[in-house]
């Protein structure tokens, strides 16, 4: 946990720890409220989606930005915003109502706000620390995320049952202003002059020429968006595993959930025990992605409740672990004026991947069932990953 050691990234993570707590609060808390205004389950999907979709076309934008910007001044931004949003959102719920068009709006400026955090985020941690500590940032970033996953939606679950949407609601907007003072602490290394005058586009080419001409970061995309497509894909089905293949309703729901959220607790535990040794993408992480994918098959042939769970923890252990590795990878070495373009591109190619797969699985889990989808698909996609994962001479070299 080295990068603790430097007061900016100190203050900036002990801010984040309540910050990402809100996040996973504000999702939990609107599709409740979704559900409570519509009784629909498309409707909670829609606002599910617009908080998520602003990331695919205004996260690269906001990338370009944040690499010109004050990142100090645009993180008070993004912070600040969504925190006014919150307050809006409980103001109108516990006033005159929000109703199906307001909730949508407020989900879809949530997202937007959502779409220049990311690239904010992934761009002050690194310039926080010296560059021989950012895979240290990366995987305390991972740990305190994965916390957040298994804790805050139990919380925030306490919280409406006991204290209602509206309280929960003043409470997520609370949970951002410990950074709004934290940043007085925060003193990240300077940009190097230029490239102001480029356009949007230009600029984004930029980080897509960075990222051809880079073999680490090439292959950490590609890799990244084998692992979203299957595995994550996989995990964003768990409703159909817990109920529409083994009859477990919601509480086995939780339970995978749970052991998801597990998995990828110890991966994100081990990556921080682990985290600075060595360069480039770690020959773990790529047996991590080999292994997760064939998990799959694994999963689909298993007819037991209990190999079901066991599975599934392994393939959030698998998800996070890669994640964190080829994260870091890309991180290592990235020019900090690219950092917010970068990474952005990094957050479309995850999203957009874990949308084309569960989409995928779920459309051929109709005629064929999930098991044996699972199953062709973890033989199949561990026989086509397995080249992309090996490490050849001219990469080792790099």
């Amino acid at each position: 946990m080295s990068a603790l050691s430097h007061t900016g990234f100190r203050a900036y993570f002990l801010a984040a720890v309540p910050l990402v707590q809100a996040l996973w609060a504000q999702r939990v808390t609107l599709g409740w409220l979704a559900w409570e205004i519509s009784g629909s389950a498309p409707f909670v999907g829609l606002i599910a989606a617009l908080g998520l979709a602003p990331m695919l076309v205004s996260g690269p934008v906001f990338g370009v930005l944040v690499d010109r910007a004050d990142i100090r001044r645009a993180l008070m931004w993004t912070s600040g915003t969504m925190a006014a949003l919150l307050a809006l959102a409980a103001a109108l719920a516990g006033g005159p109502g929000l109703g199906k068009v307001g909730l949508a709006v407020l989900a879809l400026a949530i997202g937007v706000v959502t779409s220049a955090h990311h690239p904010v985020r992934m761009s002050l941690g690194p310039r926080l620390v010296p560059r021989a500590e950012v895979p240290s940032v990366v995987a305390l970033s991972a740990l305190n995320f994965n916390l957040a996953r298994l804790v805050a939606p139990v919380l925030t679950g306490l919280a409406i049952a006991s204290f209602g949407a509206v309280t929960t609601l003043w409470v997520s907007a609370a949970l951002y202003l410990p950074m709004l003072v934290a940043i007085r602490w925060m003193d990240p290394r300077d940009l190097p002059a230029g490239r102001a005058h480029e356009g949007i586009a230009t600029a984004i080419a930029g980080a897509l020429r960075y990222i051809a001409a880079t073999p680490v970061a090439r292959q950490a995309l590609v890799l990244t968006a084998a692992m979203a497509v299957l595995v994550r894909g996989y995990l964003e089905l768990l409703p159909v595993m817990a109920e529409g293949v083994h009859a477990r309703g919601a509480e086995g729901l939780g339970l995978l959930t749970a052991a998801a959220g597990g998995g990828a607790l110890l991966a994100a535990l081990g990556k921080t025990a682990g985290a600075g040794r060595g360069t480039g993408i770690a020959p773990s992480a790529r047996a991590a992605l080999v292994g997760g994918i064939a998990a799959l098959a694994a999963l689909g042939w298993s007819e037991s409740w209990a190999a079901a769970l066991g599975w599934t923890a392994v393939l959030g252990f698998a998800s996070t672990f890669c994640g964190i590795s080829f994260q870091a990878a890309v991180q290592q070495d990235l020019p900090d004026d690219l950092r917010g373009r970068v990474m952005s591109l990094w957050v479309v190619v995850g999203i957009g991947a874990v949308a084309l797969g569960s989409g995928m699985l779920g459309w051929l889990a109709g005629p064929f069932g999930l098991p044996a989808v699972l199953a062709a698909a973890g033989l199949a996609g561990a026989a086509l990953s397995l080249p992309l994962a090996l490490p050849s001479r001219r990469r080792a070299a790099t």
